[in-house]
């Protein structure tokens, strides 16, 4: 299908800045900054920036070009891939269930999260938030029987936000959330730097712990966090692929993507760890820590409830701008096996992970567990070996140099057929053993 014939991205910063909304979400809001504090601040912060542009960066370009060269989805592309290469239809289709399985059990859980963010901006607004005697019994309260309907509401208008397509809605939105969302974390960082005692947690972030960097765990989560955190997934930057122009340069986008990336994570690590070491709190307390910890802080401090409403603002534009991605993996996946129209798929996607969600109450911390240590570094593999093994070298270079003026690096598919892909086995070799 042709650009002209397509719904595609109508600009350069679209596309980046929905490909980043993708990947900026709680991986680095939330789950960073547990990392950072529970492997010794930079000793982490090092290892993780090194595997985002030596190792992440290969795999965006990867997908993305994958995307854009098939047109398609992660059930289309793995098909056309094996076409292309000679191989069987049905093992191509079956290969790209996958990916697409696995996005949407992660939904599950993530819509829910998002459920309770949009539930603790609304009590922040009206105060019910901020003026809880007991964050830990407001928490429970507001994560409890009553989430459905909150969880219906997101994914409603989550979907009616998405229902006009890829420029009008996913592009539109996207470009508008991204900028707020980092304005907006930048106000925080400026208030938490005016905090007693910050300097304690500035300290932790930028001086290394050096002993920490020769423990292999370091490096594994590393590694784990910057796929994590740059959605190498092999389903959702397969997608927005399909929808890049032939135009667009992917080399550049994925630099971007990634420099925005972690330029988020460390803006929340510069909220979150000066004011939890300003106030003596707990930097290893998990989930708590953005709807429990955060929030008794901002009690103490004034102008709280502004910024605990400027935070949770911030945490929904990032959390909505992941949820978009991954309903638009689900509803690519519908349109194309189904055939119908937009408007329909985006009905049925909302309908079947609200359904499941509130059956399952974002209970599937056992499940997640199988799907972070084992399914996604699975699906990124599988994608990897598609890119640098299946496909023919000159047709990847010259579907990545379309766009692009200054010639691709003659070491990007050694690169990545032996370091990623073979780092990649590694890595999963040892979630086997360790993990079984």
């Amino acid at each position: 299908m042709s650009d002209s014939s397509k719904d595609l991205f109508s600009s350069r910063w679209g596309f980046i800045f929905a490909a980043a909304g993708s990947a900026i979400g709680m991986g680095n809001i939330w789950l960073f900054p547990y990392r950072v504090g529970e492997l010794g601040g930079a000793a982490f912060m090092i290892p993780y920036i090194i595997c985002v542009f030596v190792l992440g960066l290969i795999a965006v370009i990867g997908e993305i070009t994958f995307g854009r060269l098939t047109g398609k989805g992660p059930i289309g592309a793995f098909t056309k891939a094996l076409r292309l290469s000679g191989g069987h239809n049905k093992a191509g289709e079956f290969i790209g269930w996958i990916p697409v399985i696995v996005i949407f059990v992660i939904g599950l859980g993530y819509s829910v999260v998002v459920a309770w963010v949009v539930r603790f901006l609304f009590g922040s607004i009206t105060g019910s938030a901020f003026f809880s005697t007991n964050s830990i019994s407001y928490f429970n309260l507001i994560s409890g029987k009553g989430i459905a309907f909150w969880v219906v509401l997101t994914l409603a208008m989550t979907g009616l936000s998405i229902i006009g397509g890829v420029e009008k809605g996913i592009e539109k939105l996207n470009k508008l959330m991204m900028p707020a969302f980092f304005i907006l974390f930048c106000l925080l960082v400026v208030r938490v730097a005016f905090l007693p005692g910050s300097i304690n947690g500035y300290e932790f972030l930028f001086v290394p712990k050096w002993h920490m960097l020769l423990n292999a765990r370091t490096w594994i989560l590393a590694l784990g966090q910057s796929f994590y955190s740059l959605s190498i997934l092999g389903s959702i930057l397969i997608v927005y692929g399909s929808y890049a122009r032939k135009s667009e340069d992917i080399i550049y986008s994925a630099k971007n993507v990634a420099i925005l990336s972690v330029l988020a994570s460390i803006l929340a690590s510069l909220v979150i760890i000066p004011a939890i070491f300003s106030f003596g709190k707990d930097l290893n307390s998990g989930p708590s820590l953005m709807f429990i910890t955060i929030p008794d802080i901002f009690k103490t401090i004034p102008l709280g409830q502004i910024c605990m409403g400027i935070f949770f603002i911030a945490i929904l534009f990032a959390a909505i701008t992941s949820l978009i991605s991954i309903l638009e993996v689900i509803i690519e996946s519908i349109q194309s096996k189904l055939k119908i129209s937009r408007k329909f798929a985006v009905l049925i996607s909302i309908i079947i992970t609200a359904f499941f969600s509130i059956l399952t109450d974002g209970h599937i911390d056992g499940l997640m567990d199988i799907l972070q240590i084992h399914l996604v570094p699975f699906c990124a593999l599988i994608t990897g070996i598609f890119v640098f093994w299946i496909l023919l070298s000159k047709r990847i270079i010259k579907e990545i140099q379309s766009g692009r003026s200054v010639m691709v690096n003659k070491w990007l598919i050694p690169t990545g057929r032996y370091v990623f892909c073979g780092l990649v086995i590694l890595i999963y070799l040892c979630n086997l053993f360790h993990f079984g």
